[in-house]
């Protein structure tokens, strides 16, 4: 199927409809200055897109950016998370090395914080069972609640530093990615 300018910007803006008017506006002008400037040269609307290439690659790309931007500006692991997932429909290589480390590493961390948070309940649950069975006396109770809160505590800290490293990791690879994507290495 030939695409016209029409055609072809109508399924740009399509599917690029998920991010804000001003930004998309924003990029859907360069596309529409290409054609122009094509027109402009004698060049055929077929032939000007076909020098663009696939608009579903293009708004991948697009979108791919933006969310890496948004990620950043705004230090949140779902905006990362789908900058992540975004990487899926550049390709096979980003399906493989890079959604599946991160998928398995984010679980890892998840799960040392829910180790946190248990640990954290678990100086509670021996208050509480000093109080109504009283398998401990106060003074042991107390020893062992301290304990789990503290190590709550240590591996909490630790957790927020290597969550804090991961995401710049990540952040910093989705970058690299994108230089690597555009031809800018």
């Amino acid at each position: 199927m030939r695409m016209t300018r029409e055609s072809y910007m109508r399924e740009l803006e399509h599917l690029l409809a998920k991010v804000p008017e001003k930004t998309r506006r924003e990029w859907l002008y360069d596309y529409y200055q290409h054609f122009q400037q094509a027109q402009e040269n004698g060049q055929a609307e077929e032939e000007a897109a076909m020098e663009l290439g696939d608009p579903k690659m293009i708004a991948n790309e697009l979108l791919f950016g933006y969310r890496i931007e948004q990620a950043e500006t705004t230090n949140s692991f779902g905006k990362l998370s789908k900058s992540v997932f975004a990487t899926a429909g550049l390709g096979l290589f980003n399906i493989v090395f890079v959604l599946g480390p991160y998928i398995a590493i984010a679980a890892v961390l998840v799960s040392l914080w829910a180790v946190a948070a248990s640990l954290a309940l678990a100086g509670v649950a021996v208050i509480v069972d000093c109080v109504w069975v009283q398998t401990f006396t106060m003074a042991q109770a107390t020893s062992l609640a301290l304990i789990f809160f503290a190590l709550a505590l240590l591996l909490g800290i630790a957790l927020k530093a290597l969550t804090k490293g991961y995401f710049n990791m990540t952040l910093k690879y989705l970058k690299f990615n994108t230089r690597m994507i555009k031809g800018n290495k």
